[in-house]
């Protein structure tokens, strides 16, 4: 039997809940030490754009959550992909 899917949030969903705009958000990650694009931000948000492993951490940060509670959906991909086969095995 697979283990459960982690705890994850959409991180377009949370920066509404937090009533931020990505231009808000790109100042928040700049706190954090990595400069971003509000546009990088919406792409990423989208699925049209990979974000690096530093950004994904500032971006965590800065929304005030743990870095493993978000993904972006290659990474969901590649976890399913595990899951899978240990599920086979």
């Amino acid at each position: 039997m697979p283990r459960p899917i982690p705890p994850q949030v959409s991180l377009r969903a949370l920066r509404e809940a937090l009533n931020l705009d990505s231009r808000q958000l790109a100042e928040k990650i700049k706190e954090q030490g990595v400069d971003v694009h509000p546009d990088t931000l919406l792409n990423v948000e989208l699925g049209h754009k990979r974000a690096s492993e530093r950004l994904m951490l500032a971006w965590a940060r800065a929304l005030g959550i743990k870095r493993h509670h978000i993904r972006q959906g290659d990474e969901f991909l590649e976890w399913l992909a595990v899951e899978e086969h240990r599920s086979a095995a």
